[in-house]
């Protein structure tokens, strides 16, 4: 299920006015005060759930807890959607997180994105992207990586023949 908007929001880009410092993407993560780190690191917690990983959900709830969260908070993220202690613009990031974990990347729902939009702008939604396709990616690895160890150790285990 995907978030929708009632009313359907325009969004024009913003422009960069002369004499500004390009920003590298580099810049833009370390930088960006549009997307606070206790937003991103509950990003990281869901999309640990998603991949069922228990060390990484541990591993974020723990750094979640270090940094003030509330208990409550972190045990209704699963069923973010029914919960009304998460604001608007957490939900977006949540969603946007789902749309890029439980999807190909090419077929990724425009409405998320388009939800996503309103309340980040074009850098934040970078920022925020990258952080989502860096935890896919590392679960993947490290799933692939198990996954070609298990199947090493069956071939060379005569006991598992």
């Amino acid at each position: 299920m995907i978030l929708t908007l009632e009313k359907r929001t325009i969004l024009v880009p913003a422009t960069v006015p002369k004499g500004t410092k390009k920003r590298t993407a580099s810049d833009t993560a370390r930088n960006d005060r549009d997307l606070d780190p206790g937003l991103l690191d509950l990003v990281r917690l869901r999309v640990a759930q998603l991949h069922g990983c228990k060390w990484s959900v541990q591993e974020q709830t723990q750094r979640l807890k270090s940094k003030g969260e509330r208990r409550c908070r972190l045990r209704a993220l699963e069923d973010w959607r029914r919960q009304t202690i998460f604001s608007l613009r957490e939900m977006a990031a949540l969603n946007l997180a789902e749309a890029l974990t439980c999807n190909p990347i090419n077929a990724v729902p425009e409405e998320a994105v388009r939800i996503a939009r309103v309340f980040f702008d074009k850098p934040a939604m970078v920022h925020l992207s990258a952080v989502i396709l860096a935890v896919n990616d590392w679960h993947t690895r490290i799933m692939t990586s198990r996954l070609c160890n298990i199947s090493k150790l069956i071939a060379v285990s005569p006991n598992m023949r």
